[in-house]
């Protein structure tokens, strides 16, 4: 049993909901199991919630595997050149069919709506939850196990490309705004770092469009599968995709172990996300035109 003494100055309530956050001295006194360290306490109106912590070493990551999240399934590829897909069609037609059930509450009652409107919600989440939990967690053990570092693209901005006024129609805007690319980014970042798991965020940019052989724009072949034009290779659209997520992985990470570096071709018109410096280029024509008796005037001087 745990005893929490002197809660007043560490007590949040927020509607039916009461967290007791503990002091350092009450943690020390409170210790959990496998001597991990209890945070707070989280009573509801059916359930209580003890939050633990522990110290943890963060493994030097031997690879990394990338992440790809998409709304039906989840794609991972390891520069082991290893790909796994984990399917997600089954929270897709949960959530699918409780905004059917929604839509067919017809009564005008705003209290009586929004408590049926809760009850709903919640057990589409307690039926959506161990999905996302059993794929997160089969990512950060594989990851554990090989020695891996995990990569997952920044994703932002996704919920307003798919706002009304968009061209979209109402069925598509709310199966696309229903992925849940954010609670699993989240399950896998705090299962990661609980396992000492090295986690790292890569820009989302042509992850897809790019060929993870060649690094040349790929073309739509058909349904999910992608055409390059350079070296006449067929992907898959998510695995292309977690394939260049994870080699992203070792050109960003500064502790990554070394990797070839893929050649990215740019569209005419487009700049180079990493210029050289223009001092730099003015420096180097100067010294390659500077005469022997000549004094090097390229850097400029304080004037006083």
């Amino acid at each position: 049993m745990l005893w929490v003494q002197d809660t007043e100055r560490s007590t949040a309530t927020a509607g039916q909901t009461t967290k007791v956050l503990l002091s350092e001295a009450e943690q020390s006194h409170s210790p959990g199991p496998l001597g991990l360290n209890v945070r707070s306490v989280t009573l509801t109106s059916n359930s209580l919630g003890i939050t633990y912590s522990k110290e943890t070493v963060e493994i030097k990551p031997e690879g990394y595997v990338g992440v790809d999240r998409n709304l039906d399934n989840v794609t991972i590829a390891s520069t082991d050149k290893a790909v796994k897909t984990f399917d997600l069609s089954k929270a897709t037609g949960i959530k699918s069919t409780y905004r059917f059930v929604n839509s067919r509450f017809k009564r005008n009652d705003t209290g009586i709506r929004t408590r049926v409107l809760s009850k709903y919600g919640e057990k589409q989440r307690n039926c959506v939850q161990p999905l996302l939990h059993n794929v997160s967690k089969r990512i950060v053990d594989q990851a554990k196990t090989r020695r891996y570092g995990i990569v997952m693209e920044r994703l932002t901005g996704i919920r307003r490309l798919y706002q009304k006024g968009n061209g979209q129609s109402r069925n598509y805007r709310a199966r696309m705004n229903s992925w849940s690319f954010g609670e699993l980014q989240r399950q896998i970042e705090y299962k990661a770092r609980w396992e000492g798991v090295k986690v790292i965020y890569v820009p989302a940019r042509n992850t897809s469009k790019r060929c993870s052989v060649c690094g040349y724009k790929t073309l739509e072949s058909t349904q999910r599968q992608l055409w390059c034009p350079h070296c006449g290779a067929i992907l898959d659209r998510d695995e292309n995709a977690a394939r260049n997520i994870s080699a992203r992985g070792l050109r960003f990470s500064p502790n990554g172990p070394p990797g070839e570096a893929m050649v990215e071709e740019r569209e005419q018109g487009e700049r180079d996300p990493n210029p050289q410096s223009r001092w730099r280029q003015v420096k180097s024509t100067n010294q390659r035109q500077k005469l022997p008796d000549e004094e090097d005037l390229t850097e400029p001087q304080n004037s006083h």
